[in-house]
């Protein structure tokens, strides 16, 4: 299966997604008050989606359009399912413990856990990125966007 076109139909469908999301006010109501907004995250994110699939489809257009054979890991290999397995047991670990855990603890586990699964043996940024992100994102949701997120309970 040639992962180049299957790049720019996820890479379009996520741009029009991500283009609802900026562009529709009515798609949020209530949440607690604050001076960003309900819809500032998710428009955040929505920007940061059409960026990165905007790259990744204009990568892969070039490439179909030069007429370059594919390489390896252009290539998706469909035989053999124990990854999908394994990211559905992390998942399903992560949320049994964010509520006893809390997100502090549990998130940095789960990231290394991933990142791991992905390839990554590069410790020293792996466990930094898995640290520092959830740090800022606890930060982040409970001084900007007063959302409290779960905390050890044990």
């Amino acid at each position: 299966m040639d992962r180049r076109k299957i790049d720019i139909v996820i890479s379009t469908i996520l741009i029009i997604f991500s283009l609802i999301i900026l562009t529709n006010d009515n798609l949020a109501e209530g949440g607690a008050e604050s001076d960003l907004g309900i819809m500032f995250l998710p428009r955040v994110v929505a920007g940061f989606m059409i960026i990165f699939a905007a790259t990744i489809a204009i990568q892969s257009f070039n490439k179909l359009s030069k007429g370059t054979e594919p390489e390896g890991p252009e290539l998706i290999i469909t035989n053999g399912y124990s990854g999908i397995f394994i990211y559905i047991g992390i998942f399903v670990a992560y949320w049994l413990a964010v509520p006893h855990l809390g997100f502090i603890v549990t998130t940095p586990f789960i990231m290394l856990g991933v990142a791991v699964l992905l390839g990554g043996r590069n410790w020293p940024p792996l466990i930094a990125m898995s640290v520092i992100t959830p740090v800022l994102i606890y930060y982040g949701s409970k001084e900007f966007l007063r959302v409290y997120l779960p905390t050890w309970t044990l």
